[in-house]
């Protein structure tokens, strides 16, 4: 039987300083994507309205496919 993971196993830890909150991990993993395709759509010299869409559209889509995801994996476990 495993042991369950405690809850700061998700989190990047940073700088050692006294009172250095941990950062989630999801949260940096979105954000360095997100950064990631706005620096590279820009590279590609796309207007500011096309790169607002793609990041838009994106992100709506990432959430829905997130909650239809958790939404079949939390179902009636018994």
């Amino acid at each position: 039987m495993k042991k369950p993971a405690p809850a700061h196993a998700s989190c990047v830890q940073g700088p050692a300083t006294s009172g250095s909150p941990l950062l989630p991990t999801p949260a940096v993993v979105v954000i360095v994507v997100v950064l990631a395709l706005t620096v590279g759509l820009a590279a590609w010299l796309q207007n500011l309205q096309t790169v607002i869409a793609v990041i838009t559209v994106g992100g709506l889509m990432a959430v829905e496919l997130l909650r239809r995801t958790v939404a079949v994996f939390s179902a009636h476990r018994v």
